[in-house]
């Protein structure tokens, strides 16, 4: 009884002898992505095969060592003759519609209702994806729209793509299940190392495999739908030009100030049209134009223009507001109808923009006389125009047209 047993130990020894070897006396090669492709270890039979099927020189056969656990690896159920296709669908559409934007919403949101969702949108295309069994009907949700100039649809099987990237994937968990029973025998320190290098390099390739397997699946589940919209109608709101210049150039100063001025010899302070706030100063007047500037940076700006037969204090104030918001896009944010100093009426707009990564306070007060309508500006970072609001306020009610 002693001699077998002795001779199992004996026997287990050689036999993890032979294991060790195999990878000891072997390189064990670098796996890459493109290195195990063929045979039934699938590319990793060699590290596999001599792990447990190469003994050294002098060793017993391998067959006498009687090895357990290590199962010979078996080729992957994969039916070669699979009736199933895999197909990754590709569509692009060109449509000619009269309203662009109208046309992406009713496009975005019939594909939301059949499962699917928007990948990417510009102003004039939109890039779906689209469940598989809904490509047709997506399609002619698409053609509904307008008139279809051009339709190119593909298909891409895939098929054998995925049928390698599985073979590769169950040879790959086969041979990592298999390293891990070998680091479990490994004894010598060199062989630990040399089957963890292998480990780390065959769990990344597995996570690779997987990662690529699942990409896969959801091309072939979602299928791509581009659809390029054009029109004959122009797409922006034409927005109506008045003859009055002045007023197109109302809230320049917030983009682009102007301070270049000259010093002129007239001026409407001069005559004291209004009073200059405290922490002021004015650094350019003419006959019909006057600026200031406090310290932080708020503007002032007030400049006098030729009124007209009925341009009364309300015909101003809409027409003004209009074009802030249209074209210099000034959310007016405040209307209000002041009583100024002398009894006359004047109407105050104000809002807020954001310019770069800083945000502007803007006011804009309109007060007519039979002959001019009286136009004060003022504008300046927010912080600081908040904190001078009540003083350009009192400014403003000080105005005296005439």
């Amino acid at each position: 009884m002693r001699q077998l047993r002795r001779s199992g130990l004996l026997s287990a020894a050689i036999l993890c002898g032979l294991l060790l070897h195999g990878c000891g006396g072997y390189e064990v090669a670098a796996l890459r992505e493109g290195d195990y492709g063929g045979g039934a270890y699938g590319g990793y039979g060699g590290l596999a095969a001599k792990a447990y099927a190469a003994p050294s020189k002098g060793a017993a056969p391998a067959a006498e060592a009687e090895p357990q656990g290590l199962p010979e690896a078996e080729a992957p159920d994969i039916d070669p003759a699979r009736t199933e296709r895999l197909v990754v669908y590709n569509g692009v559409i060109n449509v000619v519609v009269q309203r662009i934007s109208d046309s992406l919403d009713r496009i975005r949101s019939a594909i939301a209702k059949m499962g699917g969702y928007m990948q990417q949108m510009t102003s004039d295309s939109i890039t779906l994806k689209v469940p598989a069994n809904k490509f047709q009907e997506a399609i002619a949700e698409v053609e509904k729209l307008g008139e279809v100039t051009q339709k190119d649809i593909k298909g891409t099987d895939v098929t054998d793509e995925m049928r390698d990237l599985d073979i590769r994937l169950r040879n790959a968990e086969q041979f990592h299940e298999r390293l891990l029973k070998l680091l479990e025998r490994a004894e010598k320190v060199e062989d630990t190392l040399k089957i963890e290098k292998e480990l780390e390099r065959i769990t990344e390739t597995i996570e690779l495999l997987k990662g690529k397997i699942a990409h896969l699946k959801n091309s072939v589940a979602f299928c791509t739908l581009t659809v390029k919209f054009n029109s004959p109608i122009p797409q922006k709101d034409v927005t109506a030009i008045t003859p009055f210049e002045w007023v197109h150039d109302l809230g320049s100063g917030l983009a682009q100030p102007d301070v270049d001025y000259s010093y002129g010899s007239r001026s409407v302070w001069r005559s004291s049209i209004f009073e200059l706030p405290s922490g002021y100063v004015k650094y350019y007047a003419d006959a019909y134009k006057t600026q200031a500037i406090s310290a932080d940076g708020v503007m002032i700006d007030l400049h006098k223009e030729e009124n007209y037969k009925g341009g009364t204090i309300e015909f101003w104030g809409k027409l003004v507001r209009r074009v802030l918001v249209e074209e210099k896009v000034i959310p007016i944010e405040e209307k209000a109808e002041l009583k100024l100093n002398n009894k006359s009426d004047a109407v105050l707009l104000g809002g807020t923009k954001r310019i770069g990564s800083k945000e502007y306070g803007y006011l804009v007060a309109l007060a007519a006389s039979k002959k001019y309508v009286y136009v004060f500006e003022a504008w300046g970072p927010k912080v600081q125009f908040d904190q001078d609001r009540d003083k350009i306020e009192n400014t403003i009610k000080s105005m005296r047209p005439r």
